[in-house]
């Protein structure tokens, strides 16, 4: 393989490795709305699996283009549009599907359990050391 001079970019995608598969921001987002429009066809429910089946794009593809910048509006869109979806079914005839599927998709907003500080906010709790054990017979001090 020719090595790059330095500074050199390869012409092949960013800094090297495949080219992407969409030309811009609209290109891929018009394919999300392709994929959601599919789903309705075939009445099936939007998921990222589905997407990026649809997309011929691997899962961490996915996550890479939501953190990293590249196409995280149209992530966020469609998944604002999925959980649309999802939250719709949840008052239909049998809503367990659905109640998985968004405890799971959307971790941060569809919860059913409290997490509780017990440090006393942020301060750890002081250990008690030496306390006397009272029993009915004698009492003794414990190291």
């Amino acid at each position: 393989m020719k090595k790059l001079k330095k500074g050199k970019k390869n012409h092949q995608g960013e800094g090297g490795g495949r080219p992407g598969s969409f030309q811009s921001e609209e290109d891929f987002y018009s394919k999300v709305l392709a994929y959601l429009d599919d789903c309705k066809e075939k009445m099936e429910m939007p998921n990222r699996a589905g997407l990026c089946d649809f997309l011929n794009i691997h899962r961490d593809t996915y996550y890479d283009y939501r953190s990293k910048g590249k196409y995280s509006d149209s992530i966020k869109r469609f998944e604002q549009r999925s959980e649309s979806k999802w939250v719709q079914r949840l008052g239909g005839n049998s809503p367990t599907g659905a109640i998985f599927y968004l405890k799971n998709a959307f971790k941060e907003d569809f919860k059913d359990r409290n997490e509780t500080d017990i440090t006393s906010k942020g301060e750890s709790i002081a250990t008690i050391v030496g306390m006397k054990i009272v029993d009915d017979r004698k009492t003794t001090k414990t190291n």
